[in-house]
């Protein structure tokens, strides 16, 4: 609206100056006070139309700030809504908890039946005098059940499961006690593979060794003997292994191998049963 009737006053002094000067009316004072009051309103035209400008921005960032202020009412309103539904939720849950009774661990029977005894005997213990009388037509029926709830408590603890390392060891010997070799140096390969650590890893080992040996598979068992005494350089199957480790080299044909297993054997362990068993496989070989 400012902007429009500046424009007008602008227009209607420009109307009159030319009019003055077509008409030859106006002298030049005239005239030039009239540009004066023309750029004067030139320049307020100008300063008006700067604050407007400036108005508008500030009337933009208002309205930015109002569409602000809206969205986070609108988030603000979507919370709460959010929080009332989070509390009846609660509510609920409240009400139910509430209603529901707490659980109570119900009292065992022999629990039960104890104190109300104890009570009875108690209460009863002045009066009822005549009471033990008939205790000790009772005194021998009591030991009997106690014992036989004895008898019944280990019965109901031995079945305890096996240890299933020494049923494994156990089966494997007995398929080869049973000369089913192929089985039962499975069974052992299995055994030595579970139970590394196990105290009778070393033997199970041992008879994968005698398995191959008994199978005529006297490389594999030779192979076998020497993971016997390079795991296990300190148990006690070592006499055995080099023994048995001999015996396959010489069933192989390898004397000189087979020499020099006896030989080892006697000098390690001279007073070991598989000692005197080399020395004679030696005299043998010579």
């Amino acid at each position: 609206m400012e902007r429009g009737s500046v424009k007008r006053v602008g227009e209607w002094l420009l109307l009159l100056i030319l009019v003055s000067c077509c008409g030859g009316c106006a002298s030049t004072q005239e005239t030039n006070t009239l540009q004066q009051s023309i750029s004067m309103i030139y320049e307020q035209q100008r300063s008006l139309e700067r604050r407007l400008a400036g108005l508008e921005n500030q009337t933009q960032k208002s309205a930015d700030v109002y569409s602000r202020i809206e969205e986070l009412q609108m988030r603000v309103g979507a919370l709460n809504g959010k929080v009332e539904e989070l509390d009846h939720r609660l509510e609920r849950l409240a009400s139910v908890a509430a209603q529901a009774p707490p659980p109570q661990p119900a009292p065992a029977g022999p629990s039960i039946s104890v104190p109300p005894s104890s009570s009875e005997s108690d209460d009863s213990a002045p009066a009822p005098a005549p009471a033990p009388a008939p205790a000790p037509a009772q005194a021998p029926r009591p030991p009997a059940a106690p014992e036989r709830a004895r008898v019944k408590e280990p019965a109901i603890s031995i079945p305890e499961k096996e240890n299933p390392e020494k049923a494994a060891y156990e089966k494997a010997t007995q398929l080869f006690e049973q000369k089913q070799y192929e089985p039962a140096r499975r069974e052992f390969q299995d055994f030595a593979s579970k139970y590394p650590k196990s105290e009778l890893a070393d033997n199970a080992l041992y008879a994968v060794g005698e398995c191959y040996f008994s199978e005529k598979r006297y490389q594999e068992a030779i192979s076998v003997f020497q993971q016997v005494l390079d795991r296990y350089p300190k148990g006690n199957r070592v006499p055995q292994a080099l023994l048995k480790q001999g015996m396959a080299f010489q069933k192989l044909g390898d004397s000189t191998a087979a020499r020099i297993l006896y030989e080892r054997l006697v000098d390690k362990y001279p007073d070991s049963p598989q000692a005197q068993s080399a020395n004679k496989e030696l005299k043998q070989l010579q």
